[in-house]
């Protein structure tokens, strides 16, 4: 990428400094080789093939000590003051570095909750010991999780514009393929239907490989997070397809349920459609309740209650969690309390998080399971629902 294409990053490495000023830390060191530490492509936009450090400096003053053929790629970006090179070893330029900057609060992205946060290998953690002294390093060192947690979760203007479109696309996809469902596909040429029309748009799933396929389950042949099989989907079938898809690095995650009528229906049974208006009704009481300063279990609370008041056992899942860069983008869940306690679900609510909510209908025996999943931006004055709400059963005539 050219420095032009890095206003997302550049978005996001100021606001990793006013959260720095804000929590008192005034270095932040990424370590990093082949792409190891997952905040890369969201703080710097290079994957180094040879080690690299990154000091994030509070004071704006930000330094990249990298191999002679990854430097280019760091002065790319434009962020950095210093891009300085190391030809064998990097031990020398490193302290050079190291004791320029007088280091009193060192951010490491060390966590044993967030994996996403957890991007600091053993190894280079050994290096970076053995390298500065243990006992230096013990004196200045913390976990970056709160800090990075936060940068990944509060999204700036870029970010979110990038996410609806992401999400645009999707609806757009979920629109063609349904004029497109017949009976008797199988679980299989349907998901291939999504894989079309993503090659079509110049997009990739969210979710594994570039151009695997949604989540396809017939509830009749058993509702699980598995690969479309080569089963038929007949009339009366209920037909779950959750869907996440990357547009220029941002995913969404939207998931729809659909009903094939039988010969004769011209709307589903009526215990088909009362575990939809559950499931809609919950959805819609999380939405309305999404608010700044809430917690995760909290919100969770809110739509666990309406499946269960409607007669449904309760959810097996969390009812939400925040998207971006990944499908589950870490932060703050909206999931139950349990022991021992979760931080995650412990956490509040943001401005400018973006979430997932889908508080589900699940059954077994065969009995009418219902998944939708909508995208939703948190704002002061509330949730703004970025995804078309999915109102009624999507309905596939035989």
């Amino acid at each position: 990428m050219r420095g032009s294409d890095f206003k997302i990053v550049k978005e996001k490495v100021d606001q990793a400094v006013s959260l720095m000023v804000e929590k008192n830390i005034d270095t932040w060191l990424i370590l990093t080789r082949e792409g190891s530490d997952p905040a890369m492509p969201l703080l710097v936009g290079v994957r180094s093939v040879h080690q690299a450090a990154i000091f994030i400096r509070k004071s704006g003053d930000h330094i990249v000590i990298a191999s002679k053929s990854d430097t280019g790629s760091y002065q790319d970006t434009g962020l950095f003051q210093k891009v300085r090179t190391y030809e064998d070893s990097i031990e020398e330029t490193f302290m050079a570095a190291w004791n320029e900057m007088d280091i009193q609060h060192l951010a490491l992205n060390i966590s044993e909750q967030d994996h996403l946060c957890d991007g600091l290998t053993y190894g280079l953690y050994c290096w970076l010991q053995e390298t500065v002294g243990a006992e230096a390093l013990n004196a200045v060192e913390q976990s970056s999780e709160e800090l990075l947690g936060e940068l990944r979760s509060v999204k700036t203007k870029a970010e979110i514009q990038t996410l609806k479109a992401a999400i645009q696309v999707t609806t757009d996809i979920f629109e063609t393929v349904h004029l497109k469902l017949i009976p008797y596909l199988t679980e299989q040429e349907i998901g291939e239907l999504f894989v079309k029309e993503m090659r079509a748009r110049g997009v990739s799933s969210g979710l594994g490989s570039a151009f695997d396929p949604p989540l396809v389950c017939a509830v009749r042949h058993g509702l699980a997070h598995r690969k479309p099989s080569d089963k038929t989907v007949e009339p009366g079938d209920i037909v779950i397809i959750d869907f996440s898809l990357k547009y220029q690095d941002y995913v969404s995650d939207i998931a729809r349920t659909f009903y094939f009528l039988k010969n004769g229906e011209t709307e589903p049974p009526e215990d088909v459609k009362a575990a939809f208006k559950a499931s809609y009704d919950a959805i819609t009481a999380v939405i309305d309740q999404l608010a700044v300063g809430k917690k995760g279990y909290e919100l969770d609370l809110v739509g666990r209650k309406v499946i269960e008041k409607a007669g449904y056992p309760t959810i097996r899942h969390s009812v939400g969690h925040q998207i971006g860069r990944a499908t589950h983008d870490g932060g703050t869940i909206l999931g139950p309390r349990r022991e021992p306690p979760r931080k995650a679900v412990e956490g509040v609510i943001r401005e400018h998080e973006v979430y997932a909510i889908e508080p589900t209908v699940i059954q077994d025996d065969g009995l009418p399971c219902m998944i939708v999943e909508e995208n939703v931006l948190v704002t002061v004055e509330g949730a703004q629902v970025l995804s078309k709400r999915q109102q009624k059963l999507l309905l596939v005539k035989s």
